[in-house]
């Protein structure tokens, strides 16, 4: 959102300064300065907002997003006394006695800045993409194309001032990508929610990816009614959380991580063999040891886990098909003590 009202200040400097432009009058010339001066300070604003939006977009970590949004109003401060001083010194630019815009020595220099910062935070997109959360990284990379288009031509170009339709365009773009991301996240936990799960194992089973082996992982909390009965739902909610913190730790960047509904998840996983899932199910399981050794809480966190190695040259099953085969396999698990284990090939594995 500070994204998109960043913008809607950006067009309406634009728009002001076009309709005050040249015309006559200390009043008009006024109103000219001081909207040019905001979109001065709306630009690097602009650049910095899509900083942080990306990352917290790699890294969903809200302590690192407060530690860089501080940063927020040094920029204005900062961009505020440029301006003032431009306006003894007319670095940045000036109007002439018609009321017309004229770019100053260090006009070049200060969009070059804000440009390289705006590639720098895209590198760091590059860079960081297997922490992003899958189908994530497009969007993101996208954004920047209409932007940096329409920058480069402004600047380039004079007299062509098109930065607010290029900037326009990506807040449209990244805001219609915030609205899907929103309908497939489960609220509470942020992990992805059944719908698109759903989305996610029918591109596996019959979409691009049908010729790929994967592992899935279905994970059940033992006694979660007994917790909420006991200690209620808020302590409920916050073994979810928890839970929740432990398999995005536990998995690879880029594991497909859903809640099922209630206290059950599900895990989509690259495979080649049965191994491999049943090693990453035992580096979740660990984690939990790990976690309830530690762990100051009235509550401890037992699992009950089904999994399997999907294999398109040997099964053939929907996906309801398969979510109800991983739900067999994790109700037998339930039915052992403890935090247990289950796949096809393995009949009981207690860890």
């Amino acid at each position: 959102m500070a994204l998109v009202y960043t913008n809607i200040a950006l067009c309406f400097s634009a728009i002001l300064c076009w309709y005050c432009r040249s015309l006559p009058g200390r009043f008009f010339f006024v109103l000219n300065f001081i909207f040019i001066s905001a979109t001065f300070i709306t630009i690097p604003l602009l650049v910095y907002n899509w900083f942080l939006y990306s990352v917290y977009g790699i890294f969903r970590d809200m302590s690192l997003l407060r530690k860089y949004k501080k940063y927020t109003k040094i920029i204005i401060i900062v961009v505020l006394v440029f301006i003032i001083a431009n306006s003894f010194d007319r670095f940045l630019f000036y109007l002439d006695d018609n009321n017309g815009f004229h770019r100053g020595k260090l006009f070049y220099h200060f969009m070059l800045a804000c440009l390289l910062f705006f590639l720098f935070t895209n590198a760091m997109i590059v860079y960081h993409r297997k922490r992003i959360r899958q189908g994530h990284l497009i969007p993101m990379l996208f954004f920047s194309v209409p932007t940096i288009i329409s920058c480069v031509i402004s600047t380039l170009a004079y007299g062509i001032e098109i930065n607010w339709a290029g900037t326009t365009l990506a807040i449209f773009i990244i805001y219609l990508f915030i609205q899907r991301q929103r309908l497939g996240t489960d609220y509470l936990t942020n992990l992805y929610n059944r719908r698109e799960l759903n989305e996610y194992l029918e591109n596996h089973i019959r979409g691009r990816r049908s010729n790929e082996r994967f592992g899935i992982i279905m994970i059940d909390i033992n006694h979660f009614k007994g917790i909420n009965d006991r200690w209620g739902h808020v302590v409920g909610d916050e073994v979810l959380v928890a839970h929740s913190k432990l398999l995005k730790s536990s998995f690879r960047s880029g594991e497909f991580i859903a809640r099922y509904g209630g206290d059950e998840f599900i895990v989509v996983m690259r495979a080649n063999t049965i191994d491999d899932v049943t090693a990453a199910v035992n580096r979740f399981i660990n984690s939990i040891n790990q976690f309830n050794s530690m762990n100051n809480k009235p509550w401890e966190l037992s699992v009950s886990i089904g999994y399997d190695l999907y294999d398109p040259a040997i099964h053939v099953m929907n996906v309801d098909e398969l979510l109800n085969h991983v739900d067999k396999l994790m109700y037998k698990a339930k039915s052992e003590s403890g935090t247990t284990a289950i796949t096809a090939e393995v009949e009981v594995k207690n860890i």
